[in-house]
Parts: structure tokens; C-alpha cells; sequence
């Protein structure tokens, strides 16, 4: 199967302004690569680690939402 090829935006090997890059995922190796245009150097990871940071990343803004929301209705409850 071939590998599916997108391009995308974003901070990618610099501090600086977002910038392009082309995203590779072969699904028969299970890899995940980024490569920054005009850039040589490639990021490779499993495609299990990557779903794995996306799943993290939700789970925590999802708690840290909860959070907020509580601490929100602790400061309105103390106001009456």
C-alpha cells in the first residue's frame, strides 16, 4: 500500500513562524514521519505513539477543563 502524504502547518523544528511540512503515514510499517519544507531532517515515530500523545493531550485539556469549570462554581458560590 502506498503512504499517505498531506501537507500541514505549523511549528515544527523552530521557535519561529509557523511554516509547512508534509506529513507521511505508511500504514504497512506503522510509521508516522514529519519533514519541515526545505528541511532534510525527518521525524519518524510509530503510529501506536502517536495516537497515544493525541489520546494524553485530549484526556488532560478534557481534566484540566473540568478543573476550571469546578473552581469557577467554588468562586460563584463564595460570592453569594
Amino acid at each position: 500500500m502506498r503512504p499517505a502524504r498531506a501537507r500541514v502547518v505549523g511549528r515544527f523544528d523552530s521557535a519561529g513562524p509557523p511554516q509547512e511540512a508534509t506529513v507521511t503515514i505508511d500504514r504497512d510499517a506503522g510509521l508516522f514521519e514529519v519533514r519541515p519544507l526545505r528541511r532534510r531532517r525527518t521525524f519518524v515515530l510509530p503510529l501506536a505513539k502517536v495516537a497515544e500523545m493525541v489520546a494524553q493531550r485530549i484526556l488532560k485539556a478534557e481534566v484540566m477543563q473540568r478543573r476550571f469549570e469546578k473552581a469557577k462554581a467554588r468562586k460563584a458560590r463564595r460570592k453569594r
